[in-house]
C-alpha cells in the first residue's frame, strides 16, 4: 500500500527537532512536533533515503541526524 510522499513541512519539523536532541524515537518526535506518528514515520523514511537522518539500533530504534551520534569506540 503506497502512502504517497511525506509532507515537506513534516520533514522540516523532524529535521528541526532532531537538531535540538542527540537522538529520539519516532514516537517522541511525533509528540514533540504535534504530528501523527505515521506521518513522522513516513518523513523519517524519506529523510533516511535522502541520507539526512540515520536509524540507530540501541536495544530499540532511534533516529538521529546523519553523523550526529558517533559510533562507540
Amino acid at each position: 500500500m503506497d502512502k504517497g510522499a511525506a509532507d515537506p513541512a513534516v520533514k522540516g519539523k523532524v529535521l528541526a527537532y532532531l537538531d535540538t536532541v542527540e537522538m529520539a524515537k519516532s514516537k517522541e518526535i511525533a509528540k514533540a512536533i504535534e504530528v501523527e506518528k505515521s506521518a513522522v514515520d513516513l518523513a523519517v523514511k524519506e529523510l533516511a533515503l535522502e541520507d539526512k537522518v540515520e536509524y540507530l539500533y540501541i536495544t530499540t530504534t532511534y533516529v538521529a541526524l546523519k553523523g550526529k551520534v558517533l559510533p562507540p569506540e
